[in-house]
C-alpha cells in the first residue's frame, strides 16, 4: 500500500468518465475540463493501443463511440489520437494528452481497462508507469484485475492504488465471482481503497474491508442514491446529476 492514503483520494466527488452529458461525450478533454471547473475529482479510463500506448476511452473497440470500427488494442496510439467521436467535434486523446491538460487542477482516477493477456497487462502496466513518472498532480489508478493491480504495486509504490469490484452477475464462475466480490485477493495486492458497484451496497465485502481501506460507490446516478449509499461509503463516483 501507499504509505499514507493522501487525502484528495476522498476530498471530493469523483465525476464518472468527466462531466459528460448530451453536447459533451464521455471520456473527452471537454468533460474533463468541465469537471475540473465544476471542482470535481474526475474518472477516465484508459485502453491499451497497439504500440504499448494509453488512449482514453472505455470500449475496447472503437464502435460505439466514433463513426470507426476495430479493436484499440490494433491500432497504434497516433492512428488514435484525433480520431473523431460521433455528433461532435471531440477526440479521442491520449494519457498523456490528458495529463498535459489537467496539469494539477483535479485529482486523477485512472480506470484501466485490463487486456486478457498477461504480456498485455505488464505493457499496460509499463505504460502507465512511464506516464505518471513524468506527472506531478495527483492521479490514482484502479482496476477490476487483481492481476494487473499487483504488476502495478510494484512499481507505483507511492501512488494510491484501487481495485474495483461489484456488479458483475452472473459473468464468470461463482468462485471467480466470490473471490472478486469479496475481494480475497487484498493480501496479494493490497488496494489502498474499494470502488464497489453501487446496486450491490450494501455488501459484507466492502463493508468488511472498509475498516481498513475506504470505498467509494460507483456509479452514483441521483441524489437520493448518493443519500442511500452514505452511510456504506467514503466517497461516490457520479453521474447525470451533480452532487
Amino acid at each position: 500500500m501507499a504509505a499514507t492514503l493522501p487525502d484528495w483520494v476522498l476530498r471530493r466527488p469523483v465525476a464518472h468518465r468527466g462531466l459528460h452529458d448530451a453536447t459533451t461525450p464521455e471520456n473527452t478533454l471537454a468533460a474533463v475540463e468541465a469537471a475540473i471547473e465544476a471542482d470535481y475529482a474526475v474518472e477516465v479510463d484508459l485502453q491499451l493501443t497497439a504500440d504499448g500506448g494509453l488512449i482514453v476511452a472505455h470500449d475496447s473497440t472503437l464502435d460505439r463511440t466514433t463513426d470507426q470500427s476495430g479493436r484499440i488494442i490494433e491500432r497504434t496510439t497516433d492512428e488514435l489520437r484525433g480520431v473523431p467521436l460521433k455528433d461532435c467535434d471531440e477526440t479521442l486523446s491520449s494519457l498523456d494528452d490528458l495529463l498535459a491538460l489537467v496539469s494539477g487542477r483535479a485529482a486523477l482516477f485512472l480506470e484501466a481497462k485490463a487486456p486478457r493477456d498477461h504480456v498485455d497487462k505488464a505493457r499496460m502496466a509499463a505504460a502507465i508507469v512511464k506516464s505518471l513518472g513524468r506527472y506531478s498532480g495527483a492521479a490514482t489508478v484502479m482496476t477490476f484485475d487483481p492481476d494487473l493491480l499487483g504488476i502495478l504495486r510494484r512499481s507505483l509504490r507511492d501512488t494510491p492504488l484501487g481495485i474495483l469490484a461489484g456488479g458483475e452477475g452472473r459473468h464468470g464462475s461463482i468462485v471467480s465471482r466470490f473471490g472478486r466480490n469479496f475481494m480475497l485477493h487484498t493480501v496479494r495486492t493490497k488496494p489502498d481503497f474499494v470502488s464497489y458497484c453501487a446496486e450491490d451496497l450494501p455488501h459484507l465485502g466492502p463493508a468488511r474491508t472498509r475498516q481498513r481501506r475506504p470505498v467509494l460507490a460507483w456509479t452514483v446516478r441521483s441524489e437520493q442514491e448518493a443519500a442511500r449509499l452514505a452511510p456504506h461509503v467514503d466517497q461516490i463516483i457520479f453521474e447525470n446529476f451533480r452532487p
